[in-house]
Protein backbone atom coordinates (compact mmCIF):
# COMPACT_ATOMS: atom_id res chain seq x y z
CA UNK A 1 0.00 0.00 0.00
CA UNK A 2 1.09 3.17 -0.74
CA UNK A 3 2.06 5.76 1.82
CA UNK A 4 -0.63 8.47 0.57
CA UNK A 5 -3.25 5.51 0.21
CA UNK A 6 -2.04 4.70 3.72
CA UNK A 7 -2.58 7.95 5.30
CA UNK A 8 -5.71 8.37 3.71
CA UNK A 9 -7.02 5.21 5.44
CA UNK A 10 -5.70 6.61 8.98
CA UNK A 11 -7.32 9.54 8.49
CA UNK A 12 -10.51 7.62 8.13
CA UNK A 13 -10.19 5.42 10.78
CA UNK A 14 -9.29 8.44 13.63
CA UNK A 15 -12.44 10.19 12.36
CA UNK A 16 -14.34 6.91 12.70
CA UNK A 17 -12.76 6.94 16.21
CA UNK A 18 -13.87 10.24 16.72
CA UNK A 19 -17.32 9.64 15.91
CA UNK A 20 -17.77 6.63 17.50
CA UNK A 21 -16.16 8.97 20.80
CA UNK A 22 -18.34 11.40 20.72
CA UNK A 23 -21.56 9.57 20.04
CA UNK A 24 -20.29 7.25 23.13
CA UNK A 25 -20.17 10.47 24.77
CA UNK A 26 -23.52 11.97 24.09
CA UNK A 27 -25.29 8.82 24.84
CA UNK A 28 -24.18 9.74 28.66
CA UNK A 29 -27.17 10.16 30.55
CA UNK A 30 -28.24 9.95 34.51
CA UNK A 31 -31.35 8.76 36.00
CA UNK A 32 -32.81 11.53 38.72
CA UNK A 33 -35.86 10.55 41.00
CA UNK A 34 -37.72 13.68 41.99
CA UNK A 35 -40.53 14.76 44.35
CA UNK A 36 -40.34 17.65 42.50
CA UNK A 37 -42.49 17.98 39.12
CA UNK A 38 -40.69 17.14 35.65
CA UNK A 39 -41.38 20.02 34.18
CA UNK A 40 -40.08 22.62 37.03
CA UNK A 41 -36.55 21.03 37.11
CA UNK A 42 -36.67 20.64 33.16
CA UNK A 43 -35.18 24.12 32.85
CA UNK A 44 -32.27 23.27 35.03
CA UNK A 45 -31.85 19.30 33.91
CA UNK A 46 -32.08 21.02 30.06
CA UNK A 47 -29.03 23.38 30.99
CA UNK A 48 -27.31 20.81 32.51
CA UNK A 49 -27.25 18.68 28.60
CA UNK A 50 -26.47 22.10 26.97
CA UNK A 51 -23.28 22.17 28.43
CA UNK A 52 -22.47 18.50 29.38
CA UNK A 53 -23.95 16.25 26.69
CA UNK A 54 -25.61 14.02 29.80
CA UNK A 55 -29.23 13.78 29.40
CA UNK A 56 -31.21 13.51 32.69
CA UNK A 57 -33.82 11.30 32.65
CA UNK A 58 -36.61 12.63 35.33
CA UNK A 59 -39.09 10.31 37.25
CA UNK A 60 -41.29 11.80 39.11
CA UNK A 61 -42.24 10.40 42.53
CA UNK A 62 -45.11 12.63 44.16
CA UNK A 63 -44.77 10.08 47.41
CA UNK A 64 -42.52 7.64 49.40
CA UNK A 65 -39.77 8.50 47.43
CA UNK A 66 -37.30 6.49 50.28
CA UNK A 67 -40.57 3.59 49.72
CA UNK A 68 -39.27 3.75 45.96
CA UNK A 69 -35.68 3.37 46.59
CA UNK A 70 -35.41 1.10 49.32
CA UNK A 71 -37.78 -1.39 46.94
CA UNK A 72 -35.74 -1.37 44.31
CA UNK A 73 -32.81 -1.87 46.21
CA UNK A 74 -29.26 -2.75 44.64
CA UNK A 75 -31.43 -2.95 41.19
CA UNK A 76 -32.86 0.92 41.10
CA UNK A 77 -31.99 2.55 38.21
CA UNK A 78 -31.62 6.13 40.70
CA UNK A 79 -28.60 7.79 39.61
CA UNK A 80 -29.77 11.29 42.18
CA UNK A 81 -32.06 11.38 44.53
CA UNK A 82 -33.81 15.26 44.99
CA UNK A 83 -36.74 16.35 47.22
CA UNK A 84 -37.95 18.70 49.70
CA UNK A 85 -39.01 19.07 53.18
CA UNK A 86 -36.12 17.83 55.93
CA UNK A 87 -38.75 14.86 56.79
CA UNK A 88 -37.67 13.44 53.73
CA UNK A 89 -34.30 14.88 53.27
CA UNK A 90 -33.20 13.37 56.40
CA UNK A 91 -34.17 10.02 55.24
CA UNK A 92 -31.34 10.15 52.46
CA UNK A 93 -28.97 9.32 55.43
CA UNK A 94 -30.97 7.67 58.11
CA UNK A 95 -32.20 4.75 55.65
CA UNK A 96 -28.96 4.47 53.78
CA UNK A 97 -30.67 6.28 50.48
CA UNK A 98 -27.28 8.11 49.37
CA UNK A 99 -23.96 7.38 48.94
CA UNK A 100 -20.98 9.68 50.57
CA UNK A 101 -20.35 12.69 47.67
CA UNK A 102 -16.78 13.99 48.29
CA UNK A 103 -16.51 17.54 46.41
CA UNK A 104 -14.74 20.61 47.27
CA UNK A 105 -17.17 22.14 44.81
CA UNK A 106 -20.08 21.08 47.05
CA UNK A 107 -18.33 22.01 50.02
CA UNK A 108 -17.15 25.83 49.17
CA UNK A 109 -20.71 26.64 47.74
CA UNK A 110 -23.29 25.09 50.22
CA UNK A 111 -23.47 26.63 53.84
CA UNK A 112 -22.22 23.96 56.32
CA UNK A 113 -25.58 24.38 57.53
CA UNK A 114 -27.81 23.49 54.77
CA UNK A 115 -25.70 20.03 54.38
CA UNK A 116 -25.22 16.62 56.11
CA UNK A 117 -22.45 16.63 58.06
CA UNK A 118 -21.37 12.90 56.30
CA UNK A 119 -21.99 14.31 53.09
CA UNK A 120 -24.95 12.21 52.17
CA UNK A 121 -27.34 15.26 51.11
CA UNK A 122 -26.72 19.00 50.18
CA UNK A 123 -29.51 21.56 50.39
CA UNK A 124 -29.53 23.36 46.95
CA UNK A 125 -32.54 25.72 47.73
CA UNK A 126 -34.29 27.10 51.00
CA UNK A 127 -37.20 27.83 52.03
CA UNK A 128 -37.02 30.00 54.77
CA UNK A 129 -40.51 29.70 57.62
CA UNK A 130 -41.08 33.36 58.30
CA UNK A 131 -44.36 35.59 60.20
CA UNK A 132 -46.61 37.13 58.10
CA UNK A 133 -48.24 40.54 58.73
CA UNK A 134 -50.58 42.82 57.03
CA UNK A 135 -48.86 45.38 54.91
CA UNK A 136 -49.74 48.38 57.40
CA UNK A 137 -48.78 46.32 60.34
CA UNK A 138 -45.78 48.40 62.21
CA UNK A 139 -44.04 45.31 63.06
CA UNK A 140 -41.08 45.30 61.50
CA UNK A 141 -39.22 42.40 63.23
CA UNK A 142 -39.58 39.52 65.87
CA UNK A 143 -38.53 36.37 66.91
CA UNK A 144 -40.17 32.76 67.34
CA UNK A 145 -39.68 32.89 71.01
CA UNK A 146 -41.86 36.50 71.06
CA UNK A 147 -44.88 34.51 69.81
CA UNK A 148 -45.63 32.94 72.69
CA UNK A 149 -45.78 36.26 74.31
CA UNK A 150 -49.44 37.38 75.51
CA UNK A 151 -49.48 40.45 73.29
CA UNK A 152 -50.36 37.95 70.52
CA UNK A 153 -53.24 36.35 72.39
CA UNK A 154 -55.99 35.54 70.07
CA UNK A 155 -53.73 37.27 67.08
CA UNK A 156 -51.86 34.19 65.82
CA UNK A 157 -52.97 31.89 62.82
CA UNK A 158 -50.56 28.95 61.70
CA UNK A 159 -51.06 25.52 59.70
CA UNK A 160 -51.32 21.81 60.83
CA UNK A 161 -48.98 22.14 63.63
CA UNK A 162 -47.85 18.37 62.91
CA UNK A 163 -47.45 19.22 59.54
CA UNK A 164 -43.74 18.56 58.70
CA UNK A 165 -42.92 22.22 58.00
CA UNK A 166 -43.71 23.50 61.89
CA UNK A 167 -41.83 20.04 62.75
CA UNK A 168 -39.08 21.28 61.73
CA UNK A 169 -39.78 24.58 63.45
CA UNK A 170 -40.33 23.13 66.97
CA UNK A 171 -37.34 21.06 66.14
CA UNK A 172 -34.99 23.85 65.79
CA UNK A 173 -36.48 25.62 68.13
CA UNK A 174 -35.86 22.41 70.57
CA UNK A 175 -32.43 22.38 69.90
CA UNK A 176 -31.92 26.18 70.59
CA UNK A 177 -34.06 25.95 74.08
CA UNK A 178 -34.43 22.65 75.37
CA UNK A 179 -37.41 20.50 76.03
CA UNK A 180 -38.93 22.54 79.16
CA UNK A 181 -39.04 25.85 77.43
CA UNK A 182 -40.48 24.21 74.05
CA UNK A 183 -42.81 22.79 75.41
CA UNK A 184 -44.24 26.40 77.39
CA UNK A 185 -43.34 28.06 74.41
CA UNK A 186 -45.88 25.92 72.59
CA UNK A 187 -48.50 26.12 74.78
CA UNK A 188 -48.16 29.80 74.38
CA UNK A 189 -48.67 29.27 70.92
CA UNK A 190 -51.77 27.81 71.54
CA UNK A 191 -53.32 30.00 73.99
CA UNK A 192 -52.32 32.92 71.43
CA UNK A 193 -54.30 30.82 68.43
CA UNK A 194 -57.51 33.09 66.49
CA UNK A 195 -58.31 29.85 65.81
CA UNK A 196 -58.11 25.99 65.18
CA UNK A 197 -54.68 25.43 63.13
CA UNK A 198 -55.64 24.25 59.76
CA UNK A 199 -55.37 24.25 56.02
CA UNK A 200 -51.96 25.17 54.25
CA UNK A 201 -49.62 28.17 54.34
CA UNK A 202 -51.92 29.72 51.68
CA UNK A 203 -54.83 30.26 54.45
CA UNK A 204 -52.38 31.32 56.94
CA UNK A 205 -51.47 34.40 54.31
CA UNK A 206 -55.36 34.58 53.23
CA UNK A 207 -56.75 34.85 56.89
CA UNK A 208 -53.98 37.27 58.02
CA UNK A 209 -55.10 39.60 54.55
CA UNK A 210 -58.78 39.43 55.55
CA UNK A 211 -58.54 40.49 58.96
CA UNK A 212 -58.81 37.21 60.66
CA UNK A 213 -55.51 37.25 62.46
CA UNK A 214 -52.15 39.61 62.67
CA UNK A 215 -49.96 38.01 62.23
CA UNK A 216 -49.26 34.12 61.29
CA UNK A 217 -46.40 31.55 60.34
CA UNK A 218 -45.75 30.38 56.45
CA UNK A 219 -42.79 29.98 54.46
CA UNK A 220 -41.83 32.32 51.79
CA UNK A 221 -42.18 29.52 49.18
CA UNK A 222 -46.03 29.95 49.59
CA UNK A 223 -46.47 33.70 49.58
CA UNK A 224 -44.21 34.20 46.59
CA UNK A 225 -46.23 31.67 44.70
CA UNK A 226 -49.32 33.43 45.69
CA UNK A 227 -47.79 36.72 44.67
CA UNK A 228 -47.05 35.48 41.54
CA UNK A 229 -50.53 34.77 40.18
CA UNK A 230 -49.98 30.84 39.73
CA UNK A 231 -53.22 30.41 42.22
CA UNK A 232 -55.30 32.87 40.76
CA UNK A 233 -56.06 36.23 41.32
CA UNK A 234 -57.70 36.48 44.88
CA UNK A 235 -55.19 34.62 46.30
CA UNK A 236 -53.00 37.01 44.60
CA UNK A 237 -54.75 39.58 46.45
CA UNK A 238 -54.52 38.45 49.33
CA UNK A 239 -51.28 38.14 48.89
CA UNK A 240 -50.35 41.67 48.20
CA UNK A 241 -51.99 42.61 51.43
CA UNK A 242 -49.26 41.15 53.47
CA UNK A 243 -45.57 40.88 54.13
CA UNK A 244 -42.77 38.83 55.47
CA UNK A 245 -41.40 39.77 58.41
CA UNK A 246 -37.64 39.50 59.62
CA UNK A 247 -37.88 36.92 62.27
CA UNK A 248 -35.09 34.44 63.97
CA UNK A 249 -34.19 33.17 66.92
CA UNK A 250 -33.46 34.86 69.58
CA UNK A 251 -29.56 36.15 68.94
CA UNK A 252 -29.42 33.54 66.28
CA UNK A 253 -30.55 32.93 62.29
CA UNK A 254 -34.19 32.19 60.45
CA UNK A 255 -34.78 28.60 60.37
CA UNK A 256 -34.23 27.06 56.83
CA UNK A 257 -36.55 24.27 55.32
CA UNK A 258 -34.57 22.84 52.54
CA UNK A 259 -34.64 21.40 49.03
CA UNK A 260 -31.71 18.58 49.02
CA UNK A 261 -29.69 16.24 46.55
CA UNK A 262 -27.82 13.25 46.63
CA UNK A 263 -26.31 10.66 44.62
CA UNK A 264 -27.99 7.37 45.13
CA UNK A 265 -26.19 4.29 46.89
CA UNK A 266 -26.10 2.17 43.96
CA UNK A 267 -25.85 4.56 40.89
CA UNK A 268 -24.22 2.98 38.54
CA UNK A 269 -23.48 6.50 36.63
CA UNK A 270 -22.21 7.97 39.63
CA UNK A 271 -19.34 10.05 37.32
CA UNK A 272 -22.20 11.78 35.66
CA UNK A 273 -24.48 12.03 38.70
CA UNK A 274 -21.50 13.86 40.21
CA UNK A 275 -21.06 16.66 37.70
CA UNK A 276 -24.98 17.22 37.75
CA UNK A 277 -24.99 17.29 41.55
CA UNK A 278 -22.04 20.02 41.04
CA UNK A 279 -23.69 21.51 38.18
CA UNK A 280 -27.06 22.92 40.58
CA UNK A 281 -24.47 25.13 42.61
CA UNK A 282 -23.44 27.36 39.37
CA UNK A 283 -24.86 30.25 39.38
CA UNK A 284 -27.08 29.54 36.00
CA UNK A 285 -28.56 26.68 37.79
CA UNK A 286 -29.13 28.16 40.98
CA UNK A 287 -30.72 30.88 39.40
CA UNK A 288 -33.26 28.52 37.29
CA UNK A 289 -33.26 25.75 40.16
CA UNK A 290 -35.00 28.20 43.06
CA UNK A 291 -37.31 30.24 40.13
CA UNK A 292 -39.04 27.25 39.53
CA UNK A 293 -40.35 27.38 43.02
CA UNK A 294 -39.39 30.77 44.12
CA UNK A 295 -37.25 29.76 46.66
CA UNK A 296 -33.68 30.93 47.97
CA UNK A 297 -30.85 30.10 46.48
CA UNK A 298 -28.20 28.46 48.92
CA UNK A 299 -24.89 30.09 47.37
CA UNK A 300 -23.87 33.66 48.14
CA UNK A 301 -24.03 34.62 44.12
CA UNK A 302 -26.88 32.85 43.64
CA UNK A 303 -29.73 35.09 41.97
CA UNK A 304 -32.96 35.45 43.04
CA UNK A 305 -36.13 36.11 41.25
CA UNK A 306 -37.76 39.49 41.75
CA UNK A 307 -40.49 38.31 43.70
CA UNK A 308 -38.26 36.87 46.34
CA UNK A 309 -35.93 39.86 46.45
CA UNK A 310 -38.92 41.79 47.44
CA UNK A 311 -39.41 39.38 50.31
CA UNK A 312 -36.20 40.30 52.10
CA UNK A 313 -32.84 38.67 53.43
CA UNK A 314 -32.97 36.32 56.01
CA UNK A 315 -29.89 34.98 57.94
CA UNK A 316 -29.43 31.26 57.77
CA UNK A 317 -30.01 29.72 61.61
CA UNK A 318 -26.56 28.68 62.69
CA UNK A 319 -27.93 25.16 64.03
CA UNK A 320 -27.37 22.69 60.83
CA UNK A 321 -30.74 21.21 59.51
CA UNK A 322 -29.28 17.93 59.96
CA UNK A 323 -29.00 18.14 63.38
CA UNK A 324 -32.67 19.79 63.00
CA UNK A 325 -33.56 16.40 61.76
CA UNK A 326 -32.51 14.48 64.91
CA UNK A 327 -34.72 16.08 67.04
CA UNK A 328 -37.88 15.63 64.97
CA UNK A 329 -39.64 12.73 66.90
CA UNK A 330 -39.05 14.62 70.12
CA UNK A 331 -40.54 17.95 68.37
CA UNK A 332 -43.65 15.39 67.62
CA UNK A 333 -43.87 14.38 70.69
CA UNK A 334 -43.87 17.69 72.53
CA UNK A 335 -46.23 19.34 69.81
CA UNK A 336 -48.79 16.36 71.20
CA UNK A 337 -48.01 17.39 74.86
CA UNK A 338 -48.97 20.57 74.71
CA UNK A 339 -52.78 20.07 73.25
CA UNK A 340 -52.28 19.98 69.62
CA UNK A 341 -53.92 16.66 67.87
CA UNK A 342 -53.08 17.51 64.41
Amino acid sequence: MRARDRNRLLSLLLAISATLFVSAASAEEINLYSTREAALVKPVTDAFTKATGIAVNTTFIEDNLSKRVTGEGKTSPADVLLTIGLDKTSQFATLGLTQPIKSAVLEKAIPFELRDRGNMWFGIAMRPRVVVARNESALSSITYEDLAKPEWRGKLCMRTVLHQNNVALVAAFLLHNGAPATEAWLRGLKTNLAGVPEGKDNDVIRRIAQGHCEVGIANTVALAQLRDGREGADWKANADRVKAVPITFRNRGTHMNVTAVGIAKYASHKSAALKFVEFLVTDEAQKLFAAAELEYPVTKTGERAAIVAGLGTFPIDDRPVDQIATTQKAAVDLIRKAGFTK
